[in-house]
């Protein structure tokens, strides 16, 4: 009877946060899609790689739920009467670190372009490109590693890269914010108008980063404490999206 009551308090551990992840990450797809929909809706005469960042952080959002949809089908239908299968890594799961260096290395990228304009800085602009190369590099690492190994229980051998990967991600968005911050708060002109639009964006900013900041520790702090289970896909499905 014990063993029944671990087996499926086990299964609770592992598939529960598997729907819940999937489940918030397809509402907060949808709230990107809203954002996509007003964008394109708009006609914004906004530069061409703009459009392309969009367009692309678009496509890498739709795969990746799709992806997971997927997966979530696999485990809950497909292999229902094999709860064994439950220990199984899938692809989708493995390639969430990769999906999301690939949305955040370009927009990243991108702001770090905005800032060099404002300081007037290639030096800074190297450095914070380093930093974010940096964390895409080593998410992609996690996700390499991550398709060699078989199940779940041996994922704690990931636990130094995603430590790794999660904490220069901080950095890397910290640094960004801080940075926007001051070189947009160094830009008011006094006009009320410009001074409020000014203020808009820096409170847009720094609620993104607190977000993005938000996710990537609690995913970090969840997968180093909880080994063995999937409540750190709680946070790590939907980080692409909250780039986005």
């Amino acid at each position: 009877m014990a063993g029944s009551t671990q087996s499926w308090a086990d299964t609770d551990f592992v598939l529960g946060p598997l729907v819940i992840g999937t489940i918030f990450n397809a509402f907060i797809y949808g709230m990107c899609v809203l954002q996509f929909s007003t964008y394109w809706a708009s006609q914004r005469n906004d530069m061409t790689i703009i459009k392309i960042l969009v367009g692309w952080t678009f496509l890498l959002d739709t795969f990746h739920t799709g992806a997971l949809i997927y997966m979530l089908w696999v485990y809950v239908v497909d292999q229902f009467h094999n709860p064994i299968f439950l220990t199984k890594v899938l692809w989708p799961f493995s390639s969430t670190p990769i999906v999301t260096t690939l949305t955040s290395l370009p927009i990243q990228v991108y702001l770090s372009w905005r800032i060099r304009k404002f300081a007037h800085s290639t030096r800074v602009f190297l450095c914070l490109v380093l930093l974010a190369v940096a964390q895409a590099s080593l998410g992609f690492t996690c996700s390499i590693a991550a398709y060699h190994i078989p199940d779940i229980v041996a994922y704690r051998k990931l636990v130094p890269f995603v430590d790794a990967w999660q904490v220069l991600a901080v950095a890397a968005d910290g640094s960004i914010t801080v940075l926007l911050w001051w070189y947009l708060s160094k830009s008011r002109t006094g006009l009320k108008n410009s001074d409020n639009v000014i203020t808009r964006v820096i409170r847009s900013t720094v609620e993104t980063a607190a977000f993005g900041a938000f996710f990537c520790i609690m995913d970090l702090v969840t997968f180093t404490t909880l080994p063995g289970t999937n409540f750190h896909v709680i946070f790590a499905f939907p980080m692409g999206r909250i780039y986005t």
